[in-house]
């Protein structure tokens, strides 16, 4: 546009003649929220409803459990707990529940109310806004529940004490069910150099200063980021087998012995934490992994280093104990303290190596990390071929 004809627009902007300004009428809470409303309530933010559903793993299983068991879900009563968007109550009823409860405390319910119109599914989904534990759904007993409750490694920002709360005062005592009802999380050692040196090392040294104090913060904090297969040192180690079908809150507190032979000699440079899930009530076996063998998920894998790095040969075993607590005790799952103590040699004689202790207080994901990590596992694989792809790295487990 010329300068001349810019004039021209301005001047006839300040008569009134051309007004090319606009506003949007504020219709509900989410319209209405600013850049200091978001940091609280992420999920109802555009980019984190992009990244959540491109996660076609996680989406994909999600999507193969429901409709691949419409025989469970034909006239039932569904309660789609944390619902977000409501793509998971959709499925349920595209397999032909009868009603479905879509609940989620966040302003993203706004947006599932008008996705539900516009699908159609008015009269089957009914979605509420709230804390679990504050809402009275308008049924006494709901059949199923479907919940994405799973953390980073597996405890940390999860919802399954709202699983665990819906499931006692709602499921159906008999034949109720939950999908996914079951997660296993598994412990390997990994030598991660570059990440440790960028994150962690780096701190002895910025800028010609000793900065020496922050890195003594930096090494309590665990990092989520994508491991490689080669960067792991030892098997991989179940630690914990989650059910959701009958555990408590007290199952929440994860101590457990682990024991890792190392595959190959190297440096390890810390723990890496990921997580089998299963819907086992499912007809057919399915399940989806966030183990380095597998397509990436929204969990990536979370990495725990070590103060000092360990030289490790090749079928040397290391061996000890790991806990992960909430230290609050209303079971703040966005409070988790891991420790971890590693001993080495032959249990008569065995010699203390190391031991660590971290504070999971953040997710430790940058956005853009996560999304070009999700793209570029969609764009090798097909999400359909995704559900059991960590079945044939099985053998890796130590039973």
């Amino acid at each position: 546009m010329s300068s001349r004809k810019l004039k021209k627009l301005l001047k006839h902007s300040e008569h009134g003649e051309n007004k090319s300004t606009f506003t949007i009428p504020l219709t509900n809470p989410i319209e209405k929220m600013t850049s200091l409303d978001f940091p609280k309530d992420d999920r109802a933010h555009i980019e984190m409803i992009a990244q959540s559903l491109k996660d076609k793993v996680r989406i994909v299983s999600f999507k193969s459990a429901i409709l691949h068991n419409k025989h469970l879900f034909r006239g039932r009563v569904v309660l789609n707990l944390n619902c977000g968007v409501g793509l998971f109550a959709l499925f349920a009823a595209k397999a032909g529940a009868a009603r479905v409860f879509a609940v989620d405390n966040s302003n993203v319910v706004y947006y599932t109310k008008l996705i539900v119109q516009n699908n159609g599914y008015n009269d089957i989904i009914q979605v509420m806004k709230g804390e679990i534990t504050e809402i009275e759904l308008p049924a006494d007993e709901v059949d199923i529940i479907v919940c994405d409750w799973m953390g980073q490694a597996l405890l940390h920002q999860s919802t399954c004490v709202d699983v665990l709360y819906a499931r006692d005062k709602w499921l159906k005592k008999s034949g109720g069910l939950i999908f996914p009802d079951k997660a296993r999380l598994f412990v390997a050692a990994v030598e991660d150099e570059r990440c440790k040196n960028r994150n962690i090392e780096w701190w002895n040294h910025v800028y010609g200063f000793n900065m020496n104090c922050l890195r003594e913060v930096a090494i309590r904090e665990p990092r989520c980021h994508s491991v490689k297969v080669e960067q792991l040192l030892s098997k991989q180690y179940p630690i914990q087998m989650l059910n959701l079908n009958k555990a408590t809150c007290e199952d929440l507190y994860i101590r457990s012995k682990y024991k890792l032979r190392m595959q190959r000699c190297g440096r390890m440079d810390g723990i890496v934490l990921f997580f089998h899930v299963y819907f086992s009530k499912s007809h057919t076996r399915l399940a989806f992994s966030t183990d380095p063998w597998s397509p990436l998920t929204n969990w990536l894998q979370t990495v725990f280093f070590l103060d000092q790095s360990l030289s490790v040969n090749v079928n040397s075993v290391y061996y000890g104990g790991i806990e992960l607590y909430s230290p609050a005790s209303s079971h703040d799952l966005e409070n988790i303290i891991v420790n971890f103590e590693m001993l080495k040699g032959e249990p008569s004689h065995a010699e203390f190596e190391t031991a660590m202790n971290w504070h999971m207080i953040s997710s430790r994901i940058p956005r853009c990390v996560v999304f070009k990590a999700i793209d570029r596992s969609n764009n090798e694989a097909d999400g359909s071929q995704n559900v059991s792809t960590f079945q044939k790295h099985k053998g890796n487990v130590l039973k």
